[in-house]
């Protein structure tokens, strides 16, 4: 086990909670099923200048993860990830997302089954708010509450 140091530099799933009133709403196609983007103006209830990844689909659906500026987060299967995802389908070092410059940029660490930003087979890619990101069986919205990462 790591120091409480450690443990409290990781990325902790946090509920997705907008003001007092709950959760962000995620909405589906009618026809498709497909989760479509989420509304700008809950994105607005959100603290201005933070980003998140909020999964979608995935045994983890509906929790979001803070990202911060100040660190290169890690997306993997081994428990020392920032963002740990328990699933054979997550390779162990998977993806890295961190702010370079004015703009948060996903990258493929070398994953086994890749790295998906909008159904696109990516090596690293800069997200934009509402992007799809698909880790393994886990797909994400990208979500940024102010201009901050634009």
């Amino acid at each position: 086990m790591g120091t409480n140091e450690e443990e409290t530099n990781l990325t902790k799933a946090v509920p997705l909670n907008v003001g007092e009133t709950g959760m962000l709403s995620l909405v589906t196609d009618s026809e498709t099923g497909e989760i479509v983007a989420i509304d700008s103006s809950s994105l607005l209830q959100l603290p201005a200048g933070e980003a998140f990844l909020v999964v979608r689909r995935g045994t983890l659906e509906g929790t979001k993860f803070a990202l911060s500026g100040a660190q290169k987060i890690s997306i993997g299967r081994t428990a020392d990830s920032g963002i740990f995802l328990d699933d054979v389908t997550v390779s162990r070092k998977h993806a890295t997302v961190e702010l370079i410059g004015n703009s948060w940029t996903l990258t493929d660490e070398g994953s086994l089954n890749g790295t998906y930003v909008n159904k696109h087979r990516v090596v690293k890619s800069s997200l934009v708010n509402g992007d799809e990101v698909q880790i393994g069986k886990f797909r994400f919205v990208f979500a940024l509450a102010s201009s901050a990462g634009e």
